[in-house]
């Protein structure tokens, strides 16, 4: 006999295309979009409602970000467990299987976790094959430097020696070559030796996707896919829609950014974001060889820097989404929000200043709110709704250089300012001003 009523027991035949929905351990019918709404209030359980897990587990800063690897590599499925192996090694790759994720099967991608720690990262930083990969990425651009020549004469004992310091605990950097470059402004560069930029490279191929999945998509600087353009044109859209949503007369812009930024980096505030994500000692130790736990400032030049700017930048991120900004951008030290009241954008800039001098150490300058139509200046370009242009300091550099290389008759250092400089005017509506250069002809 089969009882009816509220308390009854009986369930109805589950539908499978109906419910869309299980429970927490249903596998794919447990996404973000998966939930059914046929069951009544007083029947509730944990099958209502939207799902916390990830459609696409796979799908989310892969192996592949980690190693490099691209569609065609043969040595194995990209980013599975196979090239893994092929590329560190089978006990580094176990090791860094349960360090960044669970593998549900041999050929699945390994998935790095917002709010997780990472421990037992220091194998797959040692590997081997990571080494050599690190090895050859240092080498890029540097074929014709004596630094890479002298060290490619024994490059396979020396990098079995480093990897045995670095095993041993007895791997020291040496002290980095500083020179001045006075171009856009003044500063100090700090260029480690060779072996010393291998080993940077080795632990950033291993930690640098781990904290890329902690910036926000408005974190322009030093990350693979974004970078100036995609920032410039990024703020350019936004520019654009609110501009047509809100009217041109309503549309205002905050640009500040961070007094002598990499100077003044608090590194025991730096250490903290570092330590929220890192566990394993022996990879804060090597850390820790480049960037000691107190002090402040960081050198320009090394790799490691570029992440741990962005590190600290993030602590500037979380606090505009905390202040309910939406319309904000940020590469390194420079950052742009973009609203429609410049009360509410002033207001902001001195909150901003208490925050930044309280929990980071840091002091704002060059700061402005304006209207959108004196043209924001980011990344080397004024940016405006309709156009781009590029910042008249550009200009007149570009023109001194041009001078320089003329009067001085070096025309291979002319082509080589050229292509680079071109490439930059490119993303910017320039037509006319290359022609007054003379680097096109009117016809």
């Amino acid at each position: 006999m089969r009882c009816s009523g509220l308390g009854s027991s009986a369930r109805k035949p589950r539908r499978e295309s109906a419910d869309s929905g299980g429970n927490w351990n249903n596998g794919a019918n447990c996404g973000s979009r998966c939930s059914n709404w046929n069951n009544s209030p007083w029947n509730s359980n944990n099958n209502i409602g939207a799902r916390g897990r990830c459609d696409n587990p796979t799908s989310l800063f892969q192996l592949r970000a980690l190693t490099g690897l691209g569609p065609d590599y043969q040595g194995g499925q990209p980013g599975s467990l196979a090239s893994a192996n092929t590329l560190l090694g089978e006990g580094a790759a176990s090791s860094l299987a349960k360090a960044i994720g669970k593998t549900r099967q041999p050929s699945t991608f390994f998935t790095f976790f917002v709010g997780q720690r990472y421990k037992n990262l220091f194998p797959a930083i040692v590997a081997d094959a990571n080494l050599r990969i690190a090895y050859r990425l240092t080498a890029l651009g540097k074929r014709q430097t004596l630094g890479f020549l002298a060290y490619k004469e024994e490059s396979e004992v020396r990098l079995a020696d480093l990897r045995s310091a670095l095993l041993a605990g007895t791997y020291r950097p040496q002290p980095p070559h500083e020179f001045w470059v006075y171009e856009p402004k003044a500063r100090c560069i700090s260029a480690l030796p060779f072996a010393d930029r291998v080993v940077q490279h080795a632990l950033y191929r291993v930690i640098g996707p781990i904290f890329n999945c902690v910036l926000m998509g408005r974190c322009y600087a030093c990350r693979v896919g974004l970078g100036t353009h995609h920032g410039v044109v990024a703020v350019q859209a936004e520019l654009r829609r609110l501009v047509r949503e809100h009217g041109p007369e309503q549309v205002y812009f905050l640009k500040t950014d961070f007094r002598q930024y990499f100077a003044n980096i608090d590194r025991g505030i730096l250490w903290h974001e570092i330590e929220r994500k890192i566990s394993c000692r022996r990879t804060l130790d090597l850390i820790e060889r480049f960037t000691p736990r107190t002090g402040t400032g960081l050198p320009i030049g090394n790799l490691t820097s570029q992440l741990w700017a962005n590190i600290y930048g993030h602590i500037f991120d979380r606090w505009l989404v905390a202040q309910g900004a939406l319309h904000w951008h940020r590469y390194m030290d420079d950052v742009v929000v973009l609203g429609t009241d410049w009360r509410a954008l002033a207001a902001l800039l001195k909150r901003a200043e208490a925050f930044a001098g309280e929990a980071m150490g840091l002091r704002l300058s060059h700061w402005m709110v304006a209207h959108h139509t004196q043209g924001i200046n980011f990344l080397g370009y004024r940016i405006f709704a309709r156009h781009k242009l590029l910042r008249p300091a550009s200009v007149r550099r570009a023109r001194r250089k041009l001078r320089h290389f003329a009067r001085h008759d070096e025309p291979e250092a002319r082509q080589r300012f050229l292509s680079a400089w071109l490439g930059h005017a490119s993303w910017a509506d320039s037509r006319n001003l290359q022609r007054s250069l003379g680097l096109i002809f009117a016809g």
